[in-house]
């Protein structure tokens, strides 16, 4: 595969900025975790479609300035790439993980979502083979035994032993996001290097552009469904203050900004470590549930965090050996 950006093979400096971008980006993201829990009564979906709403908005107000340069001269195959990266990163991810969250629990949808740097490093490092897996297999093997630990225990819970046809259609709604977000981090990669003029800014805009782009077919997906809670509630009374702060908060911070920060990660860092470095999330998503419910983590969930740290670290020190930092 080809180099992302114009960072040089064996860059260090690059790569320490690719790691605190990666950890930016995974605080931002942990914050959609938190969101559900506040937006009742409305669905998933109508938090879905006003975060992206807004990113989508805000997207195309920054670019106003340029007169809409960055928009200028893409062909009908690039529009379409950017439709179909901002629904498999971004509003159809976090729908099907929302679904999933509401039909089986967030602990089930947490295990199979924090499969994603598994499944991403192995992925991404296929091509080359400029790390060998066993090499890399131990900060593997940390990360998949942190995430059995902290969400291991709650897989036995009695209302797990529910409705098989809800269990069966959330945890294939958990493995639709890890599908669609591994064909987005593998696919960004490539187009990030197909864009190569363009800053980490200038693509975190085209990226919203490309999501409100796929929020129109979503939306009339979602209301014939009957997916959306709006129609019955609508938007005026006290409820609506939650979901609109929610949006316009997920929408600044959980994918714009974010979204900025994960294309620095990805200019400066390999795909295989990239990948590794969205558990991220998950450390964060601990340190919200803290702050939250005013408690320290049980044992459990201190062990599995040290665990995916030590993970992490050695992903960092395995790849920071080899002799390029490139794309494999």
């Amino acid at each position: 595969m080809q180099y992302l950006g114009r960072r040089k093979s064996g860059d260090l400096s690059g790569m320490v900025v690719g790691i605190l971008a990666s950890a930016l980006a995974g605080a931002l993201w942990a914050l959609t975790f938190v969101a559900p829990l506040v937006a009742a009564p409305y669905s998933p979906f109508d938090l879905t479609i006003g975060r992206f709403l807004v990113f989508g908005l805000t997207s195309l107000l920054a670019l106003l300035p340029s007169r809409f340069a960055a928009l200028r001269g893409l062909s009908w195959r690039q529009w379409a790439l950017l439709g179909m990266l901002g629904f498999a990163g971004n509003a159809g991810y976090y729908l099907f993980m929302s679904f999933a969250v509401l039909r089986v629990g967030p602990a089930i949808v947490a295990l199979i979502i924090g499969c994603l740097p598994v499944i991403l490093t192995i992925v991404g490092n296929r091509g080359s083979r400029r790390v060998p897996l066993m090499r890399i297999a131990p900060s593997l093997i940390s990360i998949i035994a942190s995430l059995a630990l902290v969400n291991g225990a709650a897989l036995s819970q009695p209302e797990m032993a529910g409705d098989l046809s809800s269990l069966v259609i959330g945890v294939a709604s958990a493995f639709g996001a890890v599908a669609l977000w591994t064909w987005y981090g593998l696919r960004n990669a490539l187009a990030l290097s197909e864009f190569s003029t363009l800053s980490s800014a200038q693509w975190s805009l085209l990226t919203g552009v490309g999501t409100l782009i796929s929020l129109g077919p979503l939306l009339c997906i979602g209301l014939a469904a009957g997916w959306s809670a709006v129609p019955a509630i609508g938007l005026s009374g006290p409820e609506a203050l939650g979901i609109l702060l929610w949006s316009v908060l997920l929408g600044m911070l959980s994918s714009w900004a974010a979204t900025w920060a994960w294309s620095i990660a990805t200019r400066h860092l390999s795909v295989s470590l990239a990948s590794q470095l969205i558990v991220f999330e998950t450390i964060f998503t601990l340190i919200y549930v803290m702050l939250l419910d005013w408690r320290f983590l049980d044992w459990k969930e201190g062990v599995g965090a040290c665990l995916l740290i030590a993970g992490v670290v050695m992903a960092i020190r395995c790849f920071s050996q080899s002799k390029s930092f490139g794309v494999p």
